[in-house]
């Protein structure tokens, strides 16, 4: 059965893999950007009474033409994307960065049934 961890785990994986030292240059803008998407990201899901219902947080998040997913799409391929030294840009194609233990979410939940 394959072991999943939870995204903190995730997360944590990919960023032990840098020294703490290192540093790279990313314009103002840009950051403030990435900052306020990760701001209204947590206005939204820190308060319960914004998502009461799945239509609610679907409605937040959207696709990847609008809403919060856009956001992270534009922060992830655009704001983020030539910010890394070729050294992590070579790691990301490598698979460097990944946890080998897949995120609880990676298959859906009919997958899981049938292993049970």
């Amino acid at each position: 059965m394959q072991e999943y961890t939870d995204i903190e785990a995730q997360v944590e994986f990919a960023t032990s893999k840098i020294d703490s030292e290192r540093r790279v240059e990313i314009s103002l803008r840009d950051l403030m950007f990435v900052f306020s998407t990760v701001g209204k990201l947590i206005r939204f899901f820190h308060q319960p009474s914004h998502h009461q219902s799945l239509e609610d947080v679907e409605t937040f998040i959207g696709d990847k033409d609008k809403g919060a997913l856009h956001l992270l799409w534009v922060v992830y391929y655009d704001k983020l994307r030539d910010v890394w030294p070729d050294d992590v840009q070579k790691g990301f194609g490598e698979g460097l960065f990944d946890n080998p233990h897949f995120p609880y979410y990676y298959e859906s939940k009919s997958d899981l049934g049938d292993r049970e």
